[in-house]
Formats: structure tokens, sequence, C-alpha cells
């Protein structure tokens, strides 16, 4: 069985239930114990669920930032791609607790991994 899992979220915090389910899945495995290790990229478009300043209850949607606290609280790593981030949406706060990294450490986070999924 595999001992680790990687899960890209690749999608935004709103329009589709994408990177809500990834974020759930990897709750899912942490909390399980069934897989040692998750770890969540944000990358491309799902860097965006790393923003501070989202107010999912305006629109009556879940909160994603929620789901990365949970991430967080079982002291599994978060990681955003930073220049996928600054891209979309320059300089901005994002949550505590997550770490920026650059597209180069996020290649070797993924190879450290057994099990790679996609949101």
């Amino acid at each position: 069985m595999a001992e680790s899992i990687a899960v890209l979220i690749t999608k935004p915090p709103y329009g589709t239930e994408d990177a809500f389910a990834g974020l759930r899945l990897a709750l899912a495995m942490i909390a399980s114990g069934i897989i040692e290790k998750t770890s969540i990229i944000l990358i491309g478009d799902g860097t965006l669920n790393a923003v501070a300043s989202q107010k999912p209850a305006a629109i009556e949607m879940p909160s994603n930032l929620e789901a990365i606290q949970d991430v967080l609280d079982f002291d599994a790593p978060v990681y955003c791609v930073q220049e996928d981030l600054f891209e979309r949406v320059g300089e901005i706060e994002t949550m505590a607790g997550v770490k920026m990294v650059t597209w180069e450490e996020a290649r070797s986070i993924i190879s450290e991994h057994q099990l790679v999924t996609t949101f």
C-alpha cells in the first residue's frame, strides 16, 4: 500500500467544487491514518485557495480556508506555488501556515510522494 499522497489543487475556490473535494480528500487521508504522509500543493488557479481575505459566506459557499486550516491543524503541509499566485493577484496576504514554494520546490515535493492526485 502507498505511504504518501500529494493532492494537487488546480482549481479556484469558487465556481466549481473541485478544490473543496480535493481538500476533503486530503483531510480524509490524514484523519483516517491510512496513508502516513499527505501534502497539499496549490498550483495555477488553485493558489487562490490560500488567499486570506476570502469571504465565502457572502456567496453562501463552504469555506476552503476552513478545510486548509483543518489540514494545517493536523500538522500536514500545505504548499502554494508563489509565482502562480503572484501571476494571478500580485502581492496578497495568504493564510498563516501555508508555505510559499517555487515551481522547482513543488516538483521536488511531488516527487517525494508515491501517489499524486489532481483536483
